[in-house]
């Protein structure tokens, strides 16, 4: 019971114990001196012992402000340093100034501070040499997975997921929130997933390690738009005898399902269409053999039911043709290609000895084709040219326009006819394309070319391709800023920690999105707006670089300049962007069922709060206030400033990011990691732990504001 005081009361309760022994003994001393010397001394003994023993208490208070002034703030603000030091492997200063009445102490607690440092960084660096195989080993495998051409979500039994690779996010990031530890539900319809896990499951148990542990699964996406095609396998322990978790490998199966319907309906079509024209056909033909003596007018209307029922066909089966085309070609191979790359592969098909010299143009865009059919088809058409109208120099230049990018070759010199670029293109390619010509090649892009004649006497050769099927300019591609690659996995998940209540669980072991707002003022009942809403995920005790949230919110009224000037966000940089009732409710969904936390929570949940009713959301998750934990980790200390605790925890805010939602999130975030190492070295390991001493020092403020 006594160790969990404080220094501090331990200390007042010695000198308590002094002052009240003090009133004790002169008493009993002047009642004994009283007794000895009579009655009449009795006056003089009250008055002058009661004075004496008054100035002796005043005195022993006066000795306690000191010594707590002077020698037990210093130690318990050694005693922080220290902590903050051991605990979150940062390079804090140790405060000897206000310790110089401490003697050695405050010079040996730097001298072990230094000697921790170095200690700390021998064992970095030694760690970071044993583990360099295992990274270069990890690397190769985000590179496979990150590269795969199949979608890949791994989740543990709970259906957390915990690993997902690039086409993955390609493919279910318009459908729901993925992301580390968000439930699987978010983005596929699960009775498909679940009854194939009942099934592989009841496999283990009958026929363990007989079978290849997987199942064939077809599912929705949760919006309904896209349909899922994959396979599902298990996850076994060291055992191989109860899943831990499983993988699913997929890809997106709604266009190619939706042209097997088409073609389906072509054959129906064929079928079914086509038999009543046929029958037309035999009927009239079978009545003018058999009616030699028809007259001529008969004979005129049954050769025109054989005209018309005879175009009428010609013109479906053409019908037919043209819809059966389009799902073949649409059956080739294709993906997104970088124009730059694509046209760098044709300017090196061209050896020096074929004094050919191509120049690429121009700005490089995403397109959608086969590469290697169009850089064979390219190759073959600049020879064409060159050997058509002596010309060695060609300029290539791709130009976006509309839904297409046009490839132009061009050239100084005269136009080439098109019966000659037919001729080209009835051309067979060699082995690699398998006898295909650049027709064959055309029709598979649903592509022609032509020549056309440009100023200055050049001429051109132009070949459309369709633009890129994805947004490469999309977020989530994009390098984040922070030299951090985004993070699509974490196995540390497969562990179940389901069946804990919130407050029993370790705090490493929850989700949390940290998140700041930038408003136009600090007064949000008086009519002050978001402007501003950022969040970043921690997940198993790291930050996902990769899983950002950062939207600007049009507020729908004027942003002050003295504002302005904190945060600057301008009214122009907002005049486009979506209003709260749209960011809200997709910042509802990126929360989840995780724990929010805040540098000042209660002043960015206000602003949630009134805009619930509005946008249709409750922010009911359980919230944590990085103030209220810093003001109890480091109770020696008034100062709970952002700008403090990142100095106080060594994490560097870059000045541009200071006061931006994303940046202070940021920020925010890597603080409150290292304020849970501090906070479990005092005892505070649990959610319950932690909203118990908020609590506590919500109070204390509470009974401080009343003075």
């Amino acid at each position: 019971m006594i160790e969990k005081w404080s220094l501090r009361f331990r200390v007042f309760l010695f000198f308590a114990l002094i002052s009240l022994m003090v009133p004790v003994l002169l008493g009993s001393a002047l009642w004994f001196a009283a007794g000895r010397i009579g009655p009449e001394s009795v006056p003089h003994l009250v008055l002058w012992g009661g004075a004496a023993g008054f100035a002796l208490i005043g005195l022993v208070l006066w000795v306690w402000l000191k010594f707590d002034e002077n020698v037990v703030a210093p130690i318990n603000t050694l005693t922080s340093d220290l902590q903050t030091l051991t605990y979150t492997s940062t390079e804090h200063d140790v405060e000897t100034e206000q310790g110089r009445y401490l003697g050695l102490l405050a010079p040996a607690a730097r001298e072990m501070a230094i000697a921790l440092e170095s200690a700390r960084k021998e064992v970095k660096r030694e760690i970071e040499e044993a583990t360099r195989e295992l990274e270069l080993q990890r690397n190769r495998l985000e590179t496979m997975l990150r590269d795969l051409n199949e979608g890949v979500l791994v989740c543990n039994m709970n259906h957390k997921i915990l690993l997902y690779n690039r086409r993955a996010l390609n493919i279910l990031h318009y459908t729901g929130e993925i992301g580390l530890n968000r439930s699987v539900s978010n983005l596929l319809s699960t009775p498909s997933i679940a009854h194939s896990l009942e099934y592989l499951t009841g496999q283990l148990e009958t026929q363990p390690s007989e079978q290849e542990l997987s199942a064939h699964v077809v599912c929705s996406t949760s919006d309904g738009r896209h349909i899922i095609e994959g396979q599902l396998s298990l996850i076994l322990d060291s055992d191989e005898r109860s899943a831990t978790g499983y993988v699913v490998t997929f890809d997106d199966a709604t266009e190619k399902l939706a042209e097997l319907a088409k073609r389906d309906r072509i054959l129906r079509d064929a079928v079914e269409g086509l038999r009543a024209p046929v029958a037309n056909l035999c009927a009239a033909t079978e009545m003018l053999i058999e009616n030699e003596n028809m007259d001529d007018d008969g004979r005129k209307r049954f050769e025109n039911v054989l005209s018309e029922e005879s175009h009428r066909l010609s013109k479906r089966l053409q019908e037919l043709s043209q819809d059966y085309r389009e799902i073949v070609t649409g059956h080739w191979p294709m993906s997104d290609v970088y124009s730059a790359t694509l046209l760098n592969c044709v300017v090196r098909r061209f050896k020096p000895e074929d004094a050919i010299q191509c120049l690429i143009n121009g700005d490089p865009v995403w397109m959608h084709c086969d590469s290697l059919s169009i850089v064979e088809l390219m190759e073959r058409i600049i020879r064409r040219i060159a050997g058509e109208t002596s010309t060695t120099a060609f300029e290539l230049e791709p130009r976006p326009k509309k839904d297409k990018v046009y490839i132009d070759i061009s050239w100084a010199g005269d136009l080439v006819r098109s019966g000659t670029i037919d001729t080209w293109l009835d051309e067979s390619f060699d082995e690699c394309l398998k006898d295909m010509t650049g027709r064959d090649i055309l029709e598979n892009h649903k592509a022609v070319v032509w020549s056309e004649a440009q100023a200055d006497g050049m001429a051109c050769l132009r070949l459309p391709l369709p633009l890129a099927k994805e947004d490469h300019r999309s977020p989530m591609f994009e390098h984040n800023g922070s030299g951090v690659r985004p993070e699509f996995y974490d196995f540390d998940l497969l562990k179940n920690i389901g069946n804990k209540q919130l407050g029993e669980c370790d705090l490493r072991e929850l989700t949390y999105v940290v998140f700041d707002t930038e408003t136009t003022g600090l007064e949000p009942s008086d009519g002050d707006e978001i402007i501003q809403v950022a969040g970043v995920r921690i997940v198993n005790g790291r930050i996902l670089s990769g899983e950002y949230f950062d939207q600007l919110v049009n507020p729908g009224r004027t942003i002050p300049v003295t504002s302005t000037e904190i945060h600057h966000i301008t009214e122009e940089m907002v005049g486009d962007q979506p209003p709260i009732t749209d960011v809200l409710p997709r910042f509802h969904d990126y929360v989840g069922d995780a724990v929010l936390v805040a540098h000042n929570a209660a002043f960015d949940m206000k602003f949630l709060s009134l805009k619930e009713a509005m946008c249709g959301v409750t922010f009911d998750n359980p919230v944590l206030d990085t103030v209220l934990l810093s003001a109890y980790i480091h109770d020696h200390s008034k100062q709970h400033t952002l700008d403090v605790l990142a100095e106080r925890f060594g994490v560097e805010i870059e000045a541009q990011y200071r006061h931006t939602a994303l940046g202070d999130s940021i920020a925010t975030a890597e603080i409150f990691l290292r304020m849970i190492d501090l906070m479990q070295a005092k005892g505070i390991r649990t959610f319950a732990d932690a909203a118990a001493v908020s609590e506590k020092m919500v109070e204390i403020r509470r009974q401080q504001a009343r003075y």
